[in-house]
């Protein structure tokens, strides 16, 4: 068999519909080169044998339970064979034109590119609030050109870059170490509009406000052993001013991208509690560490 034009990872930790929807996504351009598309998963079960049942062109790799999304998605860019690894996140469904983007991206030999996070229309309230919070520094319209920071949701990097800076397994996230590394390197990012993935729900408040609190203390965990005793020291204490900022920004991004400002207006009373939530949660990152919440992260 040939080496593979591109993988594409994904790592499966929230089970149906979410990982169903994203492979049958990716199912429908396939054919457009030869990939290899490799998931990750730490469900096992039903959401296991459902995978190789429906997608038997899926290489399927069993995670332990509790295994991180980033050690998850570690596991997959080892495995993978092409010289570059597209990342795709669970609750995402790949745009029309997703792999073909991809393909046509990588015939410049650039170190990163992201895309852009698109909404999905939703019914519910909650979902828009969820993506707004969520999304909001990768809603379209984006430029093309350089950029410092990509999406881990749509995402391509070389191969051998990710191995070379590849954090040790349980040590945290991607954006807070490859890419601040891939940039202090001298590599080049590259934002992509055309490359383009849907966000989808549905997701329920209690849940999201949970999944909320773990992200935010991981990341704020493994930030803290990367910043300044004094920047933790200021978040410690700052910290209730930045949920008005954090809306601020969020509302300063919708309104200049013309991304259903209305709604982003009607969904603000859900975020209050999102974003309290959030803060609360860097700051217990900074103070005592990520403890267990990057193995309950779905």
């Amino acid at each position: 068999m040939s080496r593979p034009d591109l993988s594409i990872v994904i790592a499966s930790c929230a089970g149906e519909p979410f990982i169903g929807r994203c492979l049958r996504s990716v199912d429908a351009q396939r054919h457009v080169g030869n990939l290899e598309c490799i998931v990750v998963d730490r469900v096992s079960g039903e959401v296991a044998e459902g995978i190789e049942r429906e997608f038997p062109w899926v290489t399927l790799v069993r995670g332990e339970p509790g295994q991180s999304v980033p050690d998850l998605r570690r596991e997959g860019v080892v495995r993978a064979q092409a010289d570059y690894v597209a990342v795709i996140e669970e609750h995402c469904v790949a745009g029309k034109d997703w792999i073909r983007t991809i393909l046509s991206c990588i015939e410049d030999k650039i170190a990163v590119v992201g895309g852009v996070v698109q909404h999905n229309d939703y019914r519910r309230l909650m979902d828009w609030a969820v993506y707004f919070t969520e999304y909001n520094s990768y809603m379209p319209p984006v430029e093309r050109g350089d950029t410092y920071d990509v999406c881990a949701a749509n995402c391509v990097y070389r191969r051998d870059l990710l191995l070379e800076n590849l954090p040790e397994s349980g040590s945290g996230y991607w954006e807070a170490v490859v890419n601040d590394k891939l940039l202090e390197a001298g590599h080049s990012f590259r934002a992509e509009p055309e490359l383009v993935v849907h966000h989808t729900g549905p997701f329920g408040l209690r849940y999201y406000l949970g999944q909320r609190f773990l992200f935010s203390r991981a990341f704020g965990g493994v930030r803290r052993r990367e910043v300044p005793a004094w920047y933790r020291g200021a978040y410690l204490v700052l910290a209730p001013l930045f949920v008005p900022v954090l809306w601020l920004r969020t509302a300063r991004r919708v309104i200049g991208k013309r991304q259903r400002a209305g709604k982003f207006l009607m969904v603000s009373p859900h975020m209050i509690p999102i974003l309290c939530v959030y803060v609360f949660g860097e700051w217990v990152g900074y103070l005592a560490g990520p403890g267990d919440s990057l193995s309950r992260i779905e």
